[in-house]
């Protein structure tokens, strides 16, 4: 899975959190949100901060490739919030 599709889960179970009839299954879904929205959040900061290659094979410093970036707008700039 990642970043963006984490983040998109993330959402997707906040929404259910609500919906649930007990306080056992909503913080479970809450707990699951939380998870889900750490590893979004490691994931950007991974492909932000170090030294990565770009898709034609050259050294970069830092910043994310284009199609991480991408990636990372559509999901942030999205209405949907549905993981896929």
């Amino acid at each position: 899975m990642t970043g963006p599709e984490h983040f998109k889960t993330a959402q997707r179970l906040l929404t259910e959190a609500s919906e649930q009839n007990d306080p056992e299954s909503e913080r479970t879904y809450l707990a699951r949100a939380q998870v889900h929205a750490t590893l979004a959040q490691t994931a950007a900061t991974a492909q932000a901060g170090g030294p990565i290659f770009n898709e034609d094979g050259e050294f970069v410093i830092g910043g994310m490739t284009e199609p991480q970036e991408a990636a990372w707008k559509t999901v942030l700039d999205s209405d949907e919030t549905e993981a896929e």
